[in-house]
This record gives C-alpha cells, sequence and structure tokens, in this order.
C-alpha cells in the first residue's frame, strides 16, 4: 500500500506546474501537477459550487430586470446568448456533480487514475467557465428598447352606424368632436337607466375604433362588486401581459405601458353606486394621449376628479317616443282606431325612455288584438303588481339607489308617488310639503328648510331619480320610477298612498289612505263628511272642484297639507277650523275664490299659507291669530272700484295683521303698481319693518321714502339675515308686481328700480346683494356706471330698459361684471356702445346671453377688444335697431376673433345692417341663425363658412338668394340648413 501511495503521489505531483516537455524535472512536474488534480477534487468541486450560486444569483437578477420592463423592452441578441449558455453551463454542472459522487468511493485508489484525473481536470476547467460567464454579465447590454407595436385592433361592439333613435346620432357626432379635442381628458355621459347611455357609447366605440386614430382602446362593463378588478382585468388582457403580481405592480406595469399610448378607456358604470379611483387601474391625468369615457346613472359621481365634458342623456322627445314605438310595434297598427288612442297612453307611461318602448314594444309587436294592448296599460299603471320581467331593471335600479339614500331623504323620494305620474312640481311647494310632514325638522327655521330642500332635489337629480321639468324651479319624476315609489311606499308602514285617476272614490279608500291626491280629478261630489282621522295630506289641485261640503273636513283633525291650487272654489266651509294640526294651507289661483272664513284664524299649528292669484280683496283681521305662521303669500287683483257697496274700501292687509305675525320669516304681498289698493302700504312697511325673523320678502314700494324707512328701520335687515327678496321700488306702467322677470340665479334676490331720478343709499344697499338688478325708465342714468362698481359685481342677471338718457352701458374703468350672466338692453334711444372703455380683464367673461332691442342711436355693437371677452356667450339677439351698421367693429387686434361657445344668432329688422364682421370669424359652436330681412347684410356665407356645427338657417328666399359667394365656398354645402321664413 505503501509503495502504491508512492506511486500514486508521484503521478499527481506535477499537477501545479507547467508539464514539462523535455528532462526529468519536466516529468516530475507534469506528474506532480496531475497528482494535484486528483487530490484536490473535493476542495475544486465545493469552489465550483459557490461559483455556480453566485452565477445562478445573477441570472435569476437577469431575468427578473427582463420581467419588469417586457412591456417596453426586450432582451438583446448576447442577452440570449449568455442566458443560454448559463443553462448549458448548469447542467455541465449537474453531470459533474454526479460524476463526482460516482467516484468518491474509490479515493482510496480502487478507481483508475485515469478517470480521476479527467474528473479533476473538467471540475477546474469548468469552475473557470463559470467565473468567466460572471465577468462577461458585466459587459452585456441586457436589453434595448422595443420598436413601436402595430395598434391593437379594437375589439368592435357591431354597433349600428346609425341608431333607431336620431337624438343619438347628434350625441355621438359631439362626443366625436370632444374626443378629438387634445384637452379633454374624461368624458362622462350620465343619466337614468334605460336613455340609451350604452348605445350611445358603443357607437362612438367602434366609430372611433374605425378612425385609427388610437392605437389602442377598451371597453369594460364594471360590475358593482369587482370594479377596479374587472377594470385591471381587461387591460391586462388587452395588453397581453402575464406573470402573478399584485395589484399596485400591476398598475405601475399598465401605467408605465400606457403613457405614451393614444388611448380611449370606456367604462360602462351604470351598475356602479360607489366610487371609482382610475389611480389605482394605473390610469393618470398625465397620460397625454390618455382619454376616458365613461357612462353613469349619477352625474359626475362614479369617477375620482373632475370630468372636462358632461353630457346627460335625457327622456325622448315626445315625437322621438312616438317613431320609435311605431317602428318597434309596426306603423300598420298605426290605422287601427281602437289600438291608437291606447298605444298614446302607452307611449306616455314609457316616459320617453327608449328601452323601456323597446321592452314594451316588442311585447305587443304586430299583435292586433285590443284586449292584449288594453291589458298592457292596465299593468304598467298598476300600483300594486310585481314589476313585470322586462321591467324588472327599471325597478332594481330605483331599489338600489332608494336603499342608499339616507333616512331622511326616503321618505322624501316616496312621497313625489302622491303626485300623478309625469306631474311637474314646483320646488317650493314640495319642500314646504316635507316640512309639513315633518320629513325635515320642522323646530328649524324655514331658511334652513329651503337649503335643506335645495340640497335633497339636487341629490335625485344627480342620481337620476328626478329631472328638472319645462319652467324654471320645477321638478318632476320618471314616470316608471313613480309607479315604483308607490309601489314601495304602500309597503311601508303608515304610508299608505292612495292617487285617484277618477271620482270612483270609495268610503273605504279614505279611511285607509295616509295621503290622497285627487290632482287633476273630475269632482262631481265629495262626501259629506268622510270618516279620515289618520289622512295626513290631501291633494286637490287642478280637479274640478267647485265647493266643500260644510262638514267636509269635520274628522280631518290630522291633516297636516291641504292644496287646493287651481280650483274652482268660491270659499271654505267653516269646518276648516276642525283642521288642529294643519301646516301647510296652499290656495293658488283659484280665481273665483274672493273670501276666507273667519274660522282661519283657528288654526293655531298653520306655518304655510299661499293665497296668491285669486280674487280676495281684503285678508280677514283673523289672519293676524296664527301664532305659528312662517310664510304668508297673498296678492291681490281687485281694485277699489270693484266693490259693489259705497262704504269705505277695505284696506288689503287690516291694521295690526302683520306685526302680530312676529314668526313669520317669508312674506310676499303682490298687488298691481297702478291699483290704489296701496293706501295703506306704508303702514304694512312699517310693521314689516319690525319682523325680526325675516328672511325672504317680495314687496312693491310704491314711493321711494317708504323703501327708505323699511332699509332704515327693518331689524331683519340690519341684521343682514335675508336669504331671498323679490323687491320693487317706484311705479312702472303696464306692469304689476308679482310680475317679476325670471332668471336662474344662484340666489333669489331681485331688485327692481323704476322711474326713478336719483341714485339712493337705500338702493345702493340693496343692490351690494341683489344678484338680478332692473333698471326700468330711470330718468337721469346716463350709464350703468352711476351705481357704482363695487355694487354692481354679484349681478348675475340684468335688465336696462327705458332710460331714455342712457348713452353706454358702462362708460367707465374699475366695473368689471365678472358674474353677469344675462344682459337684455331694450329700448334706449340714446344708447351708443355697450363698454365704452377698454374692457376689463374679467368682465363679461361668464355672460352667455345678451339681448338688444329698440336701441336707435348705436351703429356698432362689439369693440374688437370686447369680442376677446365673450367666451362664453351662447346667444346673441339683436333686434329693431334702425342705424346699427356693423356687429363687430373693425379694427386690429391681437387674438383670432371667435365666438367659441355661441350656439343661436338672432338679427331682426336691421335695415342698415351690412356686415356681422370685416374679418373671418369662427364658429365652433354655432348651430342656429334667424334672420329677419330688410337689412343690407349680404357676406353671410362668407361670415359663417367656419361654422362646422350649423343645424338651422331661418331666412327669406329672397334675402338669401341675394349674398355675395366667397370663390372657395360650394352653395350646396348650405342648402341643407336653409328654412325659409
Amino acid at each position: 500500500m505503501e509503495t502504491l501511495a508512492v506511486q500514486a503521489a508521484g503521478q499527481a505531483a506535477g499537477s501545479l506546474v507547467t508539464p514539462a516537455v523535455e528532462g526529468g524535472k519536466g516529468i516530475f512536474n507534469c506528474l506532480q501537477r496531475k497528482y494535484a488534480y486528483v487530490k484536490n477534487i473535493p476542495e475544486n468541486i465545493a469552489k465550483l459550487e459557490k461559483e455556480k450560486k453566485y452565477l445562478c444569483n445573477e441570472y435569476e437578477d437577469v431575468r427578473k430586470t427582463l420581467e419588469r420592463n417586457r412591456l417596453t423592452n426586450e432582451k438583446t441578441n448576447r442577452c440570449e446568448t449568455w442566458l443560454k449558455e448559463v443553462e448549458n453551463v448548469k447542467q455541465d454542472i449537474e453531470r459533474l456533480n454526479d460524476d463526482y459522487n460516482n467516484t468518491s468511493a474509490y479515493f482510496c485508489g480502487l478507481c483508475p487514475f485515469p478517470s480521476l484525473l479527467k474528473l479533476g481536470k473538467s471540475i477546474v476547467r469548468k469552475t473557470a467557465e463559470v467565473v468567466e460567464l460572471s465577468n462577461q454579465l458585466r459587459q452585456i447590454k441586457l436589453m434595448q428598447e422595443k420598436p413601436p407595436a402595430p395598434p391593437v385592433p379594437v375589439i368592435e361592439k357591431h354597433a349600428r352606424k346609425k341608431s333607431d333613435v336620431p337624438s343619438f346620432d347628434s350625441r355621438v357626432e359631439t362626443l366625436v368632436e370632444w374626443l378629438e379635442d387634445e384637452n379633454l381628458k374624461r368624458i362622462c355621459i350620465w343619466g337614468p337607466p334605460g336613455v340609451g347611455k350604452t348605445t350611445i357609447m358603443e357607437i362612438l366605440h367602434d366609430k372611433v375604433g374605425k378612425s385609427g386614430k388610437f392605437d389602442i382602446i377598451f371597453w369594460v362593463n364594471v360590475s358593482a362588486d369587482r370594479r377596479i378588478r374587472e377594470i385591471h382585468d381587461v387591460i391586462w388582457q388587452r395588453l397581453r401581459v402575464d406573470g402573478n403580481y399584485s395589484a399596485d405592480e400591476r398598475a405601475n406595469m399598465i401605467s408605465k405601458e400606457l403613457k405614451d399610448k393614444r388611448y380611449v378607456l370606456f367604462l360602462d358604470l351604470d351598475n356602479v353606486v360607489s366610487e371609482i379611483d382610475l389611480r389605482e387601474v394605473g390610469i393618470h391625468d398625465e397620460h397625454e394621449h390618455g382619454k376616458v369615457v365613461f357612462s353613469c346613472r349619477y352625474k359626475n359621481n362614479n369617477i375620482c376628479g373632475d370630468t372636462d365634458e358632461e353630457m346627460n342623456v335625457q327622456r325622448l322627445s315626445d315625437e322621438d317616443a312616438e317613431n320609435f314605438f311605431w317602428k318597434i310595434v309596426g306603423s300598420h297598427l298605426k290605422s287601427n282606431p281602437d289600438i291608437k288612442p291606447v298605444a298614446k297612453l302607452i307611449i306616455n307611461e314609457c316616459g320617453g325612455i327608449p328601452l323601456m318602448i323597446k321592452l314594451i314594444g316588442n311585447r305587443l309587436a304586430k299583435n292586433e288584438d285590443p284586449a292584449i294592448w288594453r291589458d298592457m296599460l292596465s299593468q304598467l299603471r298598476s300600483p300594486t303588481m310585481e314589476p313585470q320581467e322586462q321591467l324588472e331593471e327599471f325597478y332594481k335600479a330605483f331599489k338600489l339607489v332608494y336603499e342608499k339614500l339616507s333616512e331622511e331623504m326616503k321618505p322624501c323620494l316616496l312621497y313625489w308617488a302622491v303626485f300623478p305620474t309625469g306631474y311637474e312640481i314646483f320646488r317650493d311647494h314640495v319642500i314646504d310639503c316635507w316640512r309639513a310632514e315633518q320629513f325635515l325638522p320642522c323646530q328649524r327655521n324655514l331658511s334652513w328648510t329651503r337649503d335643506r330642500g335645495h340640497t335633497i332635489l339636487d341629490e335625485f337629480v344627480r342620481k337620476s331619480l328626478l329631472e328638472k321639468g319645462r319652467k324654471w324651479g320645477h321638478f318632476k319624476m320618471f314616470e316608471y320610477f313613480q309607479r315604483v315609489a308607490l309601489r314601495i311606499a304602500n309597503l311601508e308602514e303608515n304610508f299608505n298612498f292612495f292617487v285617484a285617476d277618477d271620482e270612483n272614490i270609495i268610503d273605504e279608500d279614505w279611511e285607509r289612505a295616509r295621503r290622497m291626491s285627487l290632482i287633476q280629478v273630475r269632482l262631481s261630489t265629495l262626501p259629506k263628511r268622510p270618516q279620515c282621522c289618520g289622512i295626513l295630506t290631501l291633494l286637490m289641485q287642478q280637479s274640478s272642484l267647485a265647493e266643500f261640503p260644510r262638514e267636509f273636513f269635520g274628522y280631518m283633525c290630522g291633516l297636516q297639507v291641504l292644496n287646493l291650487h287651481e280650483t274652482q272654489i268660491t270659499e271654505l266651509p267653516s269646518s276648516i277650523c276642525s283642521l288642529i294640526n294643519l301646516k301647510g294651507l296652499l290656495i293658488i289661483n283659484c280665481s273665483r275664490l274672493v273670501q276666507l272664513p273667519s274660522q282661519i284664524g283657528d288654526l293655531e299649528h298653520l306655518e304655510i299659507l299661499d293665497i296668491h292669484n285669486t280674487s280676495l280683496y281684503s285678508l280677514p283681521v283673523e289672519i293676524g291669530q296664527l301664532s305659528n305662521l312662517k310664510c304668508l303669500r297673498v296678492s291681490f287683483t281687485k281694485d277699489a272700484g270693484n266693490q259693489n257697496h259705497v262704504e269705505e274700501p277695505k284696506p288689503m292687509i287690516p291694521s295690526n295683521v302683520i306685526a302680530r305675525l312676529s314668526k313669520l320669516e317669508e312674506l310676499s304681498v303682490a298687488v298691481s303698481h297702478c291699483s290704489s289698493r296701496y293706501q295703506n302700504a306704508a303702514e304694512i312697511a312699517s310693521e314689516i319693518s319690525n319682523l325680526e325673523k325675516l328672511t325672504s320678502l317680495c314687496f312693491f314700494f310704491p314711493e321711494m321714502e317708504f323703501f327708505e324707512a323699511f332699509i332704515r328701520n327693518s331689524k331683519s335687515w340690519t341684521d343682514n339675515i335675508f336669504r331671498s327678496f323679490k323687491i320693487i321700488v317706484g311705479n312702472q306702467r303696464n306692469s304689476s308686481a308679482s310680475e317679476f322677470r325670471v332668471f336662474e340665479c344662484s340666489a333669489e334676490k331681485h331688485l327692481r328700480f323704476s322711474a326713478g331720478d336719483e341714485f339712493p343709499d337705500a338702493i345702493s344697499q340693496v343692490l351690494k346683494q341683489a344678484k338680478a338688478f332692473e333698471l326700468i325708465g330711470h330718468q337721469t342714468a346716463t350709464s350703468l356706471s352711476a351705481f357704482r362698481a363695487d355694487n354692481l359685481q354679484g349681478v348675475e342677471a340684468c335688465i336696462v330698459e327705458e332710460c331714455n338718457e342712457m348713452e353706454n352701458i358702462i362708460d367707465g374703468t374699475g366695473v368689471e361684471f365678472e358674474r353677469l350672466k344675462s344682459l337684455q338692453i331694450h329700448n334706449l334711444p340714446k344708447l351708443k356702445s355697450i363698454w365704452q372703455r377698454p374692457v376689463e380683464s374679467k368682465s363679461l367673461r361668464r355672460l352667455t346671453t345678451l339681448s338688444l332691442k329698440g336701441c336707435n342711436n348705436i351703429e356698432v355693437l362689439f369693440s374688437p377688444g370686447m369680442i376677446i371677452r365673450l367666451s362664453h356667450l351662447e346667444n346673441l339677439q339683436v333686434e329693431d335697431c334702425c342705424v346699427l351698421k356693423e356687429i363687430i367693429e373693425d379694427g386690429r387686434v391681437d387674438e383670432p376673433r371667435t365666438f367659441p361657445k355661441l350656439k343661436n344668432l338672432q338679427l331682426c329688422d336691421l335695415p342698415e345692417l351690412c356686415t356681422i364682421s370685416h374679418a373671418s370669424l369662427e364658429w365652433p359652436s354655432l348651430e342656429t341663425v334667424f334672420i329677419k330681412p330688410h337689412m343690407k347684410l349680404r357676406n353671410l356665407p362668407h361670415t359663417i363658412q367656419k361654422a362646422s356645427k350649423l343645424r338651422t338657417i331661418q331666412c327669406s328666399e329672397d334675402w338669401w338668394n341675394q349674398q355675395d359667394w366667397p370663390n372657395n365656398t360650394n352653395k350646396d354645402d348650405f342648402r341643407k340648413f336653409l328654412s325659409f321664413i
């Protein structure tokens, strides 16, 4: 053994030096080196494993770097080669490990020496290779930026190119224009379910996709419970990204990928009631070319942050709804005399909602049996039926929003069910009802109630439960929602509604109802004394009611709201004294009512009494007994000459009546300006001055001294607690105090100053708070500047009329009119200009409506500097100005001439008008032009050739044929807009 060991040692002795090529010393060194290869195998295999571990760590780091950046970068060819070399080396090392494990048992010398020598050399060489691969990594460029990827094809919704509803197509065109505007990033399409929001968005989606203007387009139907994850998944899949990452990592990778892309994200959020933060998805405002279009039920309620544009999709017009319905059911059924009248009622029940029209229409399509049509109408009107399958979506939509309302708002919403479907209700009236029913705390003052009511109504509109009516300040509920509200209300404890549609009302209906509506019902008789102690609301407006049975109110001690608006009653029965809990009594537009019974003084809990537009000659003195009265609205139309007796005429309001109403917060007294009925106006004004809680006043002060005394002595005015006022000072011919102009101002603070010749301090005090100002027939004012700049800062609507000395509306600097939205200038015979000096930078920037009529001294309407300030002007009307030659004065101006928001242009009876503008104008929003002839204007086609949204030109055919045409303008392009008058 000793010999063998010596021999083996000799054979491996030269393993650490370069092999010798000659002589005995070289042979010895060679043997020594070979011996070292064998001897150091365990040490070298450990060193190899160590270097392999380093290399594998570097390999994993490279792989992770590549994965993190795979959306924007790709690995280089050299990196690909290196990765493959590492994979091969790892496999070689595995084989060496296997060989080592198989030979380690023979180190005692039993293994042939050549095999050990070969293994030892391979381990040393592979170690050197591993080290070299690690060193190479520092010199390798791992990644390079990906070449731009071709646009990902849009996944079409296969929407129709044209919808069944013409108004949808015009909305799509508007949305396309918004998407082409680089400054618009977020666009909201909102409205109640079924109005066509999704249809509009699908048409838009496909149209934008085919345009090729965007790199990638996403569409996500977002459910209520998987909001962020759902959006993530769709975008992730469309970007073709794999891997298991946290939500934050995914959002970060999505943001990097989309940062420089032109993309549109369409979100259908109709079933989502909570807010979504798109930053959690990876959608950020700093994405320069990214757009988001989303549809929802609530106005800007689903996406965090502001939207740049909003489109409110509402019900169809009556004409569109009818055409759409007959297109679905079959136009041939229109000639069926048994079906056509029923169809009209069914269309009304559908409320202009396209989806509802489609669902009901499909059920009736091609069906010629009138009985089935009548049954469908009956089902739609039934307040007790369960929702039909095809209308389940609307039922759920209402329930979903209703259940998330606060406990305060729920009864306010359900109260709408007491009105007929489609009925428009004035804002203050429904708020009065809510207060009387104690849905809103009655211990709070009326000012708080009004503000709270406005907030609730705004919330209902924003949630698409209500919509604004045709009249200012009116609201109505969507028809089918009203049926759902009635059904829900009748399931609530102590909330029973009875809404009659004819006079067939049985005794049990009176006994069971808590709230009864007889609105618009033809009533021939009423029960003599209905047993209804539990009734809280009785609405009888616009019924044919002519008189009450004497004991009618005998068992209505719980009644809180009584509305007799627009009935034919001539008097109230004495049994009204039984209404000991009545809080709101509304007797409006009852033209045959000439007096109130003395028993009205027994209504000790009455808070709101509205008796305007009746034939009432005088208030009974018993009104002064209403110690809890907070709101009194009354008007007087009869003059003293109408009395049929010779004794001294009664005053409108007896002495000391107003003074005794110490809790009065709102007072409105209207009477004709020229009436002699204001003989006790000074006394009334004096009593009003002593009311300490007054927050709202509508009153006519025929003499300036009465008004100045009120401003000087009123405790409420001095304490500055007025929430609203409508004040007329001074006489004006052919007008009445009740005929206030209607303005949509942020606050109801109106001042009309008539026939004055000075600028009293009292007027200035009121003007500082006014939002609407009417200056009528002032005898000395040459401009509004006479009322001082600081007094006009808050004015939003202004009328200047019949002021014979006025030469300029504004003639000095310092008047900014920063908040002015509407300006009407009528019959000013000396007017030379609207704004004499350079227009202040903040002035007129909110003006949306300008009307100029009967001003026969003005030759030019706008200076070049003024037009720059009219960036929000939407409506321009110029009429009956016989010397007006130019709308815009010729002159140089640095900024381009444009009316960016002007939609409607009306020019009538301007015989000397030669041009709108000498320079070419841009009209990006102009839709309608109305031209009444007898003017010299001949260059209209040249002036409006850049009106991209033009829809209608109304003019006479003779005048149109006299127009001059620019060389590059095609006459046929305008022909489709013409409507001759």
